[in-house]
């Protein structure tokens, strides 16, 4: 059986300009998002939106 490597953390890539990869940027707002009051869920979801308009 394959482990799930869900909860084990990994290295965050970082690009050229200093700012967190896109992809990684999303999926750590979508983690926030799970553990948080739902006063911050709100705030990351539009921290998150915000950031994917970005590209």
């Amino acid at each position: 059986m394959k482990e799930k490597n869900d909860n084990h953390p990994r290295s965050l890539k970082w690009e050229q300009n200093g700012e967190l990869a896109q992809k990684d940027l999303s999926e750590l707002i979508e983690r926030l998002k799970n553990v948080e009051s739902e006063h911050t869920s709100t705030e990351l979801s539009r921290l998150g939106t915000k950031s994917n308009k970005k590209n």
